[in-house]
């Protein structure tokens, strides 16, 4: 009786974990030592679970071309605000630069970075800013950085909140030390907050919303980012 306990516990964990990897029974299932379990699966499916009269219901023509490749709607939501700035931005004359800067992450305040004309409104996404460093020292790595005269000077984090959650606690000290840093060591860098969301306005939201105007003085939605545009300008 233990031998048979033991070997129904390891069976369940077992379809636990392929459960969670199909690969696993993949694997087994391609491995030739096993190639009796292959005709057993083969038979389990299409003998216990009719796959051949499933396979037959399906109309072939039509599911491949309705298939489509699922879309990572996760990031997509959380990118919607960025998006839409970087739209606003290149609709108002700045060029972004991504391409030009290749592979460069890291971007310098000598105005070496974009070899290109100076009365230009330049913009990248995704840099760090040399010296730039979060709280706990390691380097901060911008949403939108704004050039003037090809010297970074703008710096921005873009950020999206349908509900209240612990992301939006830990941006929120995040971005009040950071302001803190670069006003302190950073006169020619100024760095803004665009955030917009349905929590801004919930009660928390509005609450959260008097307590961060003490520390940033102001905050951009997007909406008021658009109507600001022009202060960003060369």
């Amino acid at each position: 009786h233990l031998l048979i306990a033991n070997f129904k516990l390891a069976v369940t964990e077992y379809v636990a974990k392929i459960q969670n990897n199909f690969g696993i029974l993949e694997q087994r299932i391609k491995t030739e030592e096993f190639r009796d379990f292959a005709i057993r699966f083969s038979r389990y499916l299409i003998e216990n679970l009719n796959l051949n009269d499933v396979i037959k219901s399906v109309n072939l023509r039509d599911y491949l071309k309705n298939k489509r490749v699922p879309v990572d709607t996760k990031k997509l939501h959380g990118d919607f605000a960025k998006l839409k700035i970087i739209k606003i931005l290149e609709n108002n004359g700045f060029i972004r630069v991504d391409d030009k800067l290749g592979k460069k992450t890291t971007l310098f305040l000598d105005g070496t970075d974009i070899p290109s004309a100076k009365d230009v409104n330049y913009f990248c996404t995704e840099r760090f800013i040399q010296g730039v460093n979060k709280p706990n020292g390691k380097p901060k790595k911008f949403d939108i950085i704004i050039f003037h005269k090809l010297i970074p000077k703008y710096l921005f984090e873009v950020n999206f909140y349908s509900t209240e959650g612990t992301k939006i606690g830990i941006n929120e000290s995040e971005y009040i030390d950071l302001l803190s840093t670069i006003k302190t060591n950073f006169k020619s860098l100024e760095f803004y907050w665009i955030t917009d969301g349905n929590y801004w306005l919930t009660s928390s939201g509005r609450s959260r919303y008097l307590r961060l105007i003490e520390k940033f003085g102001f905050i951009y939605n997007i909406n008021l980012f658009a109507k600001d545009i022009d202060r960003f300008k060369i």
